[in-house]
C-alpha cells in the first residue's frame, strides 16, 4: 500500500491543476467569505482539500493506464479498497499541516483574520470527509465515470451550499442550533456509514471489470 500511496503522492505534487488549486484557493474562500466566522472557514478549507486530494486518486484510477499499474501492484482488491478509504485520513492530516502553515503566514502578515490551528475544527471535519467518502467512494465504483462524477458534483455541491449558509457571522443562530447537535451522534451515523460503504466497496470492485 506504501507504493500506492507513494504513486498518488507524486501525481498530486505532479499536477497543475492540484497546484493551482492548492495556491490559490484559500485566498479564494477568504475574498468571498469575508464574514465567514473563521473556525467554520478552518474547518471548510480542511474539508475541502481533503476532498480534493482524496478524490482524484478516484479519478486518476478510473481513466487512463492507471488500470494497469493498479493490476500490476502486489496487493488484492480488497487491500485496495481499504486503503482508499484508509487514505483520506492522510490527506486530511496532510491537510491540516498545509493549512496550518498557509494560514499561520496569512496571520502573521496580519492580512486576514483566521484560525491556523483549530482543534474543534479538526475534531467536526473527522465525521464530515467520512460522511463523503461514504456517499462518493461506492459511485465510483458502481457507476460509469460520467455518472460518478456527476454524484460526486453534486454532493460537494450540496456541503459548499450548506456551508455558506450556516457560516456567516450574522447568522449565529444556525450556528448555534449545530452546536447542539452532539459530536458523539455525528461520529457514530458516520462511522456506521463509514463501516457499511466499506464493505460495499469491496463487493463492487471484486465484481468490476478492470
Amino acid at each position: 500500500m506504501l507504493g500506492i500511496l507513494k504513486r498518488d503522492i507524486s501525481l498530486l505534487v505532479s499536477s497543475k491543476q492540484t497546484i493551482l488549486f492548492m495556491i490559490f484557493y484559500i485566498p479564494f474562500l477568504l475574498f468571498i467569505a469575508e464574514s465567514f466566522v473563521p473556525e467554520y472557514m478552518y474547518f471548510m478549507i480542511l474539508v475541502f482539500y481533503t476532498y480534493m486530494m482524496s478524490i482524484m486518486s478516484f479519478t486518476y484510477d478510473i481513466t487512463g493506464k492507471s488500470k494497469y499499474i493498479m493490476n500490476s501492484l502486489p496487493t488484492n482488491r480488497k487491500e485496495l479498497v481499504i486503503y482508499k478509504y484508509l487514505s483520506i485520513f492522510i490527506y486530511l492530516a496532510i491537510t491540516i499541516v498545509y493549512a496550518g502553515v498557509y494560514l499561520w503566514i496569512i496571520d502573521t502578515l496580519k492580512l486576514a483574520d483566521v484560525d491556523y490551528f483549530n482543534l474543534r475544527g479538526i475534531i467536526n471535519a473527522i465525521p464530515t470527509v467520512m460522511i463523503y467518502a461514504s456517499i462518493v467512494f461506492p459511485a465510483y465504483l458502481k457507476f460509469e465515470p460520467r455518472i460518478a462524477q456527476i454524484i460526486n458534483m453534486v454532493v460537494f455541491l450540496s456541503f459548499f451550499i450548506i456551508s455558506n449558509n450556516i457560516s456567516y457571522v450574522g447568522d449565529k443562530g444556525a450556528l448555534k442550533y449545530l452546536g447542539m447537535i452532539k459530536w458523539e451522534y455525528v461520529m457514530l451515523l458516520a462511522s456506521t456509514m463509514y463501516i457499511l460503504s466499506l464493505l460495499l466497496s469491496i463487493h463492487l470492485y471484486r465484481n468490476k471489470d478492470i
